[in-house]
């Protein structure tokens, strides 16, 4: 049975890479490969109750824009049009691509392998370390440069089940015949100053054999090895040096997940591997989902009874004239629109938002757009004869309503 293979793909030339090794995956290995692209939301900036979005057909266009960028970076890769499904979708990169790589029941996801500026660090703007905050899928990162699969691999090695995981995933991406080097890296030795020369040869003795064990673990078909290794120093460091010094062409690491602090700081091995190398690189993450995938599939279904009655609301009121009120503990009741015709209520769980659009763009009446942080309940008033009278949303600074003309 043929594997699936998610490519997580932003236009850009970075993503280029990833596609040329999808290619090769698929004719040389008779994988699945599917498409996905991103569009991240725009900033929005909170002054206060009244917010500015970004208009709906400006985002409708960027996703248009996207997936035709897509489509010109596959013909470039393959020479000609492919049949390979593209999907592009809005959202958060990282649990957006992790969400659709579970709905393909894909076993590895590929993305280019992200710029290293300090900036970049900062804002979280790489997508590959971001999928490694929130994957339980491998993912392989990969850089512009790469054009066919690798011959050779290092893969830092601490006999963990993750450990195990990386090879076993490693070993179905390399090239027959193949090297692999495992290497377990001797770290905190320096502490111990006064260990005797015979306990630390008995050490290295025993670390020696758990490799050979480990590598008979390992499916080798005929003209394939495993090469055992054994270093002293910070593991991410002498992981590249062995690479370099060898010329290695894939590096694997198996990750143990991250505390919450962890993962702020981003200190494992894997990241620094990433963010140092223009190697293709592979991380096998922990199988459990992440915190952030579940925290946000929790808020989501506490949400959806709202997503619906907005939606509800919506189709049935689309295009009535309405008032829209701010009742403000300190400030009063304030009216912030009147007869403007309504054209969308929406919830947004990601950055806990209720957005009110009222008009539309083009039209003498103008266009508004409302935003509504932290929302805490809403209400639907109805009349005797069941149709809405009015929306009331209550949040933190006081409540909004929005009032439907009927006359």
């Amino acid at each position: 049975m043929s594997r699936t293979i998610l490519v997580a793909t932003d236009g850009s030339p970075a993503s280029l890479g990833a596609l040329r090794f999808a290619k090769a995956l698929a004719e040389q290995k008779e994988c699945r490969v599917h498409l996905l692209g991103v569009v991240e939301p725009m900033p929005v900036f909170d002054a206060g109750f009244m917010v500015a979005l970004p208009e709906i057909e400006l985002y409708e266009s960027r996703q248009d824009a996207l997936r035709q960028e897509i489509s010109g970076q596959v013909e470039a890769v393959m020479g000609s049009r492919t049949r390979w499904p593209v999907s592009v979708q809005a959202g958060l990169p990282g649990p957006r691509i992790v969400k659709h790589a579970e709905k393909l029941g894909a076993e590895t996801i590929l993305t280019g392998l992200g710029r290293h500026g300090p900036m970049d660090r900062v804002f979280g703007t790489e997508t590959a370390l971001q999928l490694l905050r929130v994957s339980h899928i491998p993912v392989l990162a990969v850089p512009e440069s790469f054009q066919e699969l690798p011959r050779s691999a290092v893969l830092g090695v601490d006999f963990s089940l993750f450990s195990q995981r990386a090879a076993q995933a490693a070993v179905g991406l390399l090239d027959p015949p193949w090297d692999i080097h495992l290497v377990h890296v001797l770290s905190g030795m320096e502490f111990l100053p006064t260990l005797s020369g015979e306990w630390r040869g008995d050490y290295e003795d025993e670390i020696s054999d758990r490799l050979a064990e480990f590598a008979d673990s390992l499916p080798t078909p005929t003209g394939c090895e495993a090469h055992l290794h054994l270093l002293e120093g910070e593991p991410s460091q002498e992981l590249l040096a062995f690479a370099k010094g060898r010329e290695i062409e894939l590096m694997v690491a198996g990750s143990h997940g991250h505390s919450f602090i962890g993962r702020l700081l981003m200190g494992s091995v894997s990241t620094r591997l990433i963010r140092s190398t223009q190697l293709p690189v592979l991380v096998v993450p922990p199988l459990e989902r992440s915190e952030e995938l579940l925290a946000e599939e929790e808020a989501e279904r506490e949400m959806k009874s709202w997503v619906r009655e907005l939606d509800e609301f919506t189709k049935v009121n689309a295009g009535r004239r309405t008032t829209l009120e701010l009742d403000d503990p300190e400030l009063g009741r304030q009216e912030c629109g009147r007869d403007f015709p309504l054209w969308g209520v929406d919830y947004d769980p990601k950055k806990d938002r209720i957005h009110i659009m009222l008009g539309r763009s083009g039209t003498v009446e103008g266009h508004l757009s409302h935003s509504i942080p932290a929302p805490q309940e809403i209400r639907i008033a109805r009349r005797e004869d069941g149709r809405a009278d009015a929306l009331h949303i209550r949040f933190p600074r006081g409540k909004v309503v929005l009032r439907i003309h009927w006359d």
